[in-house]
């Protein structure tokens, strides 16, 4: 009985914080900035390549794009080959054309240049789970990409993205393989301090070359406070 209840609650729980199971990108257009347009997420980029800082939408499933290493849904390499629909993902935008004045970047590409700079989520409820498609990243050593944890403002974990194809790291992802035109999903990456899952409110994704996420999979910290509490709860009464 109690395992029923602990399953309900945690549904009760994750619908009342209306959090969905990814925050999902796919409403948005093929070149659109993004901001604040995603529920529970705010989105801000940081090129130091450029005077303008733009974290934008590209399409994978387009096709004849300013950047065909990132058009899918056939990708030669990584987790997600050969076939997988990535959607919608974010980049760090190389322009900000936008010629006929419609509010979308024309032809959406990603910086080039290494470092291409910071992609900045910061999540409007504290997480203890994280997990993401990783787009074009050529080789984890040459571009040092990484994932910094933050928890208002102070911070609380860094991932490299070597980690995930490093047999000795804790973060070791077998099937994580990089290369051009690559297609990863990562995760679920918790922090652990002494031990345990700790929270984080904002993650800085380090992209060290050109390259792209998508498909974020977030895990509430209060969700993952009443699990532990439940389980504990089922475990003393013997259920």
């Amino acid at each position: 009985m109690l395992r029923r209840l602990l399953t309900v609650s945690l549904a009760a729980l994750s619908a009342a914080n209306g959090l969905a199971s990814s925050f999902n990108l796919n409403g948005l257009p093929h070149g659109t900035i993004v901001t604040n347009q995603v529920p529970g997420m705010t989105v801000a980029a940081n090129n130091p390549n450029r005077p303008f800082d733009l974290a934008i939408i590209f399409d994978t499933n387009k096709t004849n794009t300013a950047d065909p290493d990132l058009e899918g849904p056939n990708w030669p390499a990584g987790n997600l080959a050969p076939h997988t629909d990535v959607g919608k993902i974010l980049i760090i935008a190389e322009n900000k054309t936008d010629a006929n004045g419609d509010g979308l970047i024309d032809n959406p590409d990603d910086e080039g240049n290494r470092p291409a700079g910071q992609i900045f989520l910061t999540f409007a409820q504290p997480l203890t789970s994280f997990g993401f498609d990783l787009i074009d990243v050529d080789h984890e050593t040459d571009e040092s990409g990484g994932l910094k944890f933050l928890m208002n403002g102070t911070q609380v974990g860094w991932i490299p993205f070597d980690a995930f194809t490093n047999p000795n790291s804790p973060h070791y992802q077998p099937t994580v393989a990089y290369g051009d035109h690559s297609a990863n999903r990562i995760g679920p990456l918790t922090i652990l301090q002494n031990g345990q899952p700790t929270a984080f409110n904002k993650v800085v994704v380090y992209m060290g070359g050109s390259g792209g996420i998508g498909n974020i999979v977030p895990e509430p910290a209060s969700l993952l406070l009443l699990g532990l509490g439940a389980l504990a709860l089922v475990r003393r009464r013997g259920c």
